[in-house]
């Protein structure tokens, strides 16, 4: 069951990293007042996953 959480906390930061690094190129190319919340809730989910990801390496290989 560990390994499961792994591969999905996994998954998950780097979906979340890729997703708000593509909103940040999109909303550096536009002009005038932009919405950021996709890439300010994106990058801290990105590293919370990771953090959880670590966890669970941890629990389950050390």
């Amino acid at each position: 069951m560990d390994l499961a959480f792994l591969i999905i906390a996994y998954f998950l930061s780097i979906f979340h990293f890729a997703y708000g690094y593509k909103e940040a190129i999109r909303i550096s190319e536009e002009n005038g007042k932009v919405n950021g919340w996709s890439v300010i809730f994106s990058f801290p989910l990105g590293f919370i996953f990771a953090f959880f990801t670590n966890f669970f390496y941890h629990k389950i290989y050390l």
